[in-house]
């Protein structure tokens, strides 16, 4: 009989007892127990399957007397092939906390679940209230905050107060799995918030994980790893595992082996290599060269996305449909001008070279270019092609992992457009563009420019990062009919934007942008001019001539602020 495709099961028992088809990742707890570290923190992308394998530690080690043994769960599983490992199943009190899904608009309702979730956790150890072990002060304590009536004190203690009782109960030390444990940062930071939690989260996590003495070991997973503001940073005991490191590489997410063998065993109608291009491609671990020399990764497939394209037999944006984009869809937003260009080039099918640390300190996510480019590999929106190892951090070549995640981009770029309600007038306004109906084009172009320009661009931004913008829309919204390219070498310079057909028949375009400086007493109009005449002087329409479109359409735009020139000609048929 045919095993079912699991959608959206993130409970190991679930999965198993109920014969649902299951990728074997048991392995893992090999891993956690050779690695022996204290606390292991091990950041991963969203829906990379990290809340399963939480939730396979607690079935494999936890010990609870109201639960009947899970040792059948690991039937036929590999971990079953180390006798060593196996002994250590069923032997410790666990404590399971997930703030999957931890995002809301107020910091008080914020904490209220947090409470909620502590809560439920000591409900699932309630029998410890009916041992003679404890002392009626620890009882009064548990029934505060199974209550949700303790202090803020008292809840920030709460992790630590627990593994203790438990250690009381079993005299066995107790093993601590924190799942998603930034997912209220990231609410926090997005919500303005951040403070709040951050100090609430820090003292948590230190009275709980540091100096605790009842603690066996803690697994920690995530998106990102927190820097400076860390929540960790007084700890000495932990170590972690990011996308940059060896260890764990193959444990979240598919590999292409166990990618083909769960194709074949639902027999699944697309080609191969079609599933490889557009759900493989995120690069894990150290380089290893061949007798040749040749870089390799550890290549890794979204399991999410692969268990929806089996599911619907199709292929798609399966993972962007999940959510949790909108942080980097406004980190993307708020981008340089600069920035935006090299977005452009890696949309383009190029790549980027970009220092990234696998640490993030969340403030200057959107104002930090360095932070941004790391923050966008670590949430899984970028990969590498190659990379140079340094203590800490690491240059690399970054590029689009996939087509899923090329498209993924691509639709928050649109997004940005119907979310200040101007998609129907930009959509509008390249129609005029690549029809050559220039007048219409600029009318278009100055209502968008005045609609929007304070949507682009953002306090100490410079005004073209706003033009810049409008190019990525461009970029997007001609992907099929025309090639978009920015800031490339031209006659005698580098024109800043040329939109060429793929039909030559058709008309090319060349823009060149001038920013006029607040003590330039040039007018605006006689500014755009000059952009325009640039286009000439330079001979920025040459490439497009080699590639046979006779037909070119220049325009020079010049702007201050929310103010805009613009000089037009067409050269040609």
């Amino acid at each position: 009989m045919v095993k079912k495709i699991g959608i959206g099961i993130h409970d190991f028992k679930t999965l198993i007892d109920r014969d649902y088809y299951y990728v074997d990742k048991t392995m893992f707890i090999y891993d956690i127990l050779h690695e022996a570290k204290p606390v292991t923190i091990l950041p991963r992308p969203r829906r990379f399957g990290k809340t399963l394998n939480m939730s396979m530690l607690q079935y494999f080690f936890e010990k609870h007397p109201k639960q009947s043994d899970n040792r059948h769960l690991f039937n036929d599983l590999a971990i079953t092939n180390y006798p060593e490992i196996m002994e250590r199943q069923g032997q410790y009190p666990v404590i399971f906390i997930t703030f999957k899904g931890v995002k809301y608009n107020e910091w008080d309702d914020c904490y209220d679940k947090i409470q909620s979730l502590i809560a439920q956790e000591y409900m699932r150890h309630e029998y410890v209230l009916q041992d003679n072990a404890l002392n009626e002060h620890d009882k009064i304590y548990i029934k505060k905050i199974m209550d949700k009536k303790g202090s803020l004190s008292d809840v920030a203690d709460s992790l630590f107060m627990l593994s203790k009782i438990l250690y009381a109960i079993h005299n066995q030390k107790v093993i601590i799995l924190i799942d998603e444990y930034d997912a209220p940062m990231q609410s926090g930071f997005e919500f303005n918030y951040y403070e709040e939690i951050k100090n609430f989260m820090y003292s948590f996590f230190c009275s709980g994980l540091k100096d605790n003495n009842y603690l066996e070991f803690s697994v920690i997973t995530g998106i990102l790893r927190i820097a400076k503001d860390s929540l960790f940073s007084g700890m000495n005991n932990s170590a972690s595992y990011s996308m940059l490191d060896d260890a764990f590489a193959d444990k979240f997410g598919f590999t292409d082996q166990e990618v083909t063998t769960i194709l074949d065993y639902f027999q699944t109608p697309i080609e191969r290599e079609k599933v490889r291009e557009w759900y493989n491609g995120y690069r894990f671990g150290l380089p290893k060269y061949d007798k040749q020399g040749h870089e390799h990764f550890t290549m890794i497939y979204n399991p999410w996305s692969i268990i929806e394209c089996i599911n619907k037999k199709a292929l798609g944006a399966h993972w962007v449909n999940t959510g949790g984009h909108m942080l980097i869809q406004e980190t993307m937003r708020r981008a340089s001008a600069e920035d935006k260009e090299h977005l452009l080039k890696i949309l383009d099918g190029g790549s980027v070279e970009k220092t990234i640390n696998d640490t993030i300190v969340f403030r200057d996510v959107q104002h930090d270019s360095n932070a941004m480019w790391s923050f966008l590999v670590f949430t899984g929106y970028l990969t590498w092609k190659s990379r140079t190892p340094m203590v800490g951090k690491t240059t690399a070549s970054l590029i689009a992992p996939n087509f899923e995640v090329l498209d993924s981009l691509k639709s928050m770029i649109t997004a940005w457009f119907v979310s200040y309600g101007i998609e129907n007038t930009f959509k509008e306004m390249v129609n005029a563009l690549i029809n050559i109906n220039l007048p219409y084009f600029e009318e278009l172009f100055i209502e968008s420019v005045m609609a929007s320009v304070s949507f682009f661009d953002v306090p100490k931004v410079r005004p073209e990062n706003m033009y810049h913008a409008f190019v990525l829309g461009m970029f997007v919204s001609l992907a099929d009919t025309h090639v978009v390219t920015s800031n490339l070498e031209a006659g005698k310079g580098r024109y800043d934007v040329a939109i060429i057909p793929k039909d030559k028949t058709k008309p090319g375009i060349v823009f060149e942008f001038k920013r006029k400086l607040k003590k330039d007493a040039t007018p605006l109009a006689e500014v755009a001019q000059g952009a325009l005449e640039q286009i000439d002087e330079r001979k920025y329409t040459l490439p497009l001539k080699k590639q046979g479109i006779t037909s070119i359409a220049k325009i020079g735009i010049a702007f201050q602020g929310k103010e805009v020139e613009m000089a037009f000609a067409v050269e040609g048929d």
